[in-house]
């Protein structure tokens, strides 16, 4: 059928035809007009089967695409190109090409929860997503990310100290990494703080969790195994 001027700007992949014959009879005007055929390519439906068989992802088959977490998600204000929608929809397609070039943003999930709450269908969200980022990590499509390299540190710090943070043995870690900058300044006034508070002993080696050594063997264990959800 012919297409209306309105939406001759907006329609890409248009064949115009100077002279068209159907059935012996010539068509002209913008009846000649076909649209090219368009075959998208590439997806891989091994992506979500491996992401739903994960205890974070196994939520993902709910989604209905409706929009609402990324309509109320927070990071959106910052990251434009951030959309748990958009994570969700290329993952169970398995067009792993466009989650490579959106990998900048993927990572910036902050944990606030709007999304899963939010969700009609009671998709964990923000589960999913990370889900769907650790999948391009232990692929290796993806590089490193800050927040990943942060959050082995972060695990590393509490494993060396017995089960507790150490906000020196962190922010040392994370000054090395390149996450922060500190002078002789900045130095300083912490050291002077740390003094004042009587806490500089427990901040150079925080006390350990009761029973650390068990617990500690319990979660090496874990860590080693992937946990599949049922």
């Amino acid at each position: 059928m012919p297409i209306p001027e309105l939406e001759k700007s907006i329609i890409k992949g248009v064949i115009q035809k100077d002279k068209v014959i159907v059935d012996g009879v010539e068509i002209d005007g913008t009846w000649n007009a076909f649209l090219v055929e368009r075959t998208q390519t590439g997806y891989d439906p091994s992506v979500w089967d491996e992401i739903a068989n994960t205890l974070e992802g196994y939520t993902i088959s709910a989604c209905w695409q409706c929009g609402t977490c990324t309509s109320g998600c927070t990071m959106r204000e910052y990251d434009p190109k951030y959309g748990p929608r958009k994570f969700i929809d290329l993952a169970r397609k398995g067009d792993k090409q466009s989650l490579i070039e959106l990998q900048n943003s993927i990572w910036r999930c902050v944990s606030c929860q709007k999304c899963t709450h939010r969700c009609p269908k009671g998709v964990l969200v923000e589960e999913v997503v990370h889900a769907i980022h650790n999948y391009l990590l232990k692929h290796g499509l993806v590089k490193k990310d800050p927040g990943a390299i942060f959050d082995e540190l972060f695990l590393e710090t509490v494993m060396n100290n017995g089960g507790r943070i150490s906000e020196l043995s962190l922010g040392a870690a994370s000054a090395k990494a390149g996450f922060v900058s500190l002078g002789i300044k900045d130095l300083i006034m912490m050291s002077g703080a740390m003094l004042r508070s009587g806490l500089f002993k427990e901040l150079m080696k925080p006390s350990k969790v009761k029973n650390w050594d068990r617990i500690k063997k319990v979660l090496e264990e874990a860590m080693k195994e992937e946990v599949r959800a049922e």
